[in-house]
């Protein structure tokens, strides 16, 4: 029974930190999380649950900007652009016999640019969106069976992202120097848009160890495929880019918004006390420069974060509460085919595009069976 036990808060202490929301504009940007390795309530075979709903929070703000490794955030950030966002994402899982599950995804974000850099006419403005992002409906399979399975098992996953979220949300800005109440609609920076326009693929790797009745290790791994090129959708606000430069970036295809495959791995262990559970991990997760299929035109923010991610989580009869905090380490842009066509059309030494990451990052939520 202790192994049971143990089972089950080795099993869903750290997974319910793993939904595959981006720091900022570098990395994966609300997509519906990855939270099934668990089987919440199912690791006792008395257990008579066949559903698990999770809701999970995210909220971060995101003003350091990034030029490679080089930090280029304004001294004044009302100068530049911060990035606010909040995330809840609903996960309705059916779980099966022999391994099997099968879930549903569903994203609803508030999302926000702050600055004066997005306004050509200089001045200090807000941009929101609001709505349903992206949808993911995925099957997974415990690969082993028996007694043997409760010490360790390894889960796979495979699935579909919808583009159910708006990839072309627009907003008011001020582009007019000269006459600062003159705003348009446009569509608001790509870190924000609720979707990104392109149906994928997702494929996924979970594991777990259980080394004792109060310690265990976790993996797990995520890519998203893209297939998509660009979604049309234009990348810059009216009068903020030079007209010569802007002919540049039209060459390069820096001038639409890509749509980019995506990537999460993270690993590490868990301690239980009683109905409490620590967790000690780290995640990498970011944006390839590219694609496994399909072409790499389009303005993306590519290039990876490397953060250190403690959580803690409390057991209730069916349930569990849990937080997690997400710390950079490391992190960097890179460089992208359009880079490479501007250095190449400028004759200028190729740099890669700059890009937002996070300063703080919260995951907390809830849940449960029935």
């Amino acid at each position: 029974m202790l192994i049971k036990k143990t089972l089950l808060f080795s099993t869903i202490c750290y997974v319910f930190s793993t939904p595959i929301f981006g720091q900022g504009c570098v990395a994966i940007r609300n997509i519906a999380g990855f939270s099934q390795f668990a089987e919440l309530g199912q690791s006792s075979k008395t257990e008579k649950e066949k559903w698990m709903m999770d809701v999970n929070n995210r909220v971060f703000e995101a003003y350091t900007f990034l030029e490679g490794t080089t930090k280029i955030t304004p001294e004044n950030l009302r100068s530049g652009v911060t990035l606010h966002e909040f995330t809840t994402n609903f996960e309705l899982t059916r779980l099966l016999n022999n391994g099997w599950a099968i879930s549903l995804d569903m994203p609803v974000s508030a999302n926000a640019t702050a600055g004066e850099l997005e306004h050509a006419s200089g001045d200090y403005h807000l941009t929101h969106d609001f709505g349903l992002g992206d949808m993911r409906l995925t099957v997974y399979k415990w690969l082993f069976n028996g007694p043997s399975s409760d010490r360790g098992n390894i889960q796979l996953g495979l699935g579909i992202k919808f583009p159910t979220g708006n990839y072309h949300s627009e907003d008011y800005f001020y582009d007019d120097p000269s006459n600062k109440n003159f705003k348009e609609l446009f569509p608001v920076n790509v870190a924000i848009q609720l979707g990104d326009g392109g149906t994928g693929i997702t494929t996924q790797f979970n594991a777990f160890y259980l080394i004792n009745s109060h310690i265990s290790i976790y993996g797990n791994f995520f890519y998203l495929i893209s297939p998509r090129d660009q979604n049309g959708v234009a990348a810059w606000p009216p009068n903020l880019v030079p007209a010569a430069t802007y002919a540049v970036f039209q060459q390069a295809t820096y001038d639409v918004n890509s749509v980019p495959d995506s990537y999460t791995s993270r690993a590490g262990a868990n301690f239980l006390f009683g109905k409490w559970v620590a967790t000690a991990g780290f995640r990498y997760e970011g944006v390839p420069a590219h694609d496994l299929v399909g072409q790499d035109n389009g303005l993306r923010r590519a290039g990876h974060i490397f953060s250190a991610e403690p959580g803690i989580q409390y057991k209730l009869p069916k349930s569990l509460i849990y937080a997690f905090v997400g710390i950079p380490i490391e992190r960097r842009t890179i460089v992208t085919v359009p880079d490479e066509r501007m250095a190449a059309i400028t004759g200028q030494p190729v740099s890669p595009s700059p890009g937002h990451f996070a300063n703080y990052i919260v995951y907390f939520g809830y849940s449960f069976t029935f």
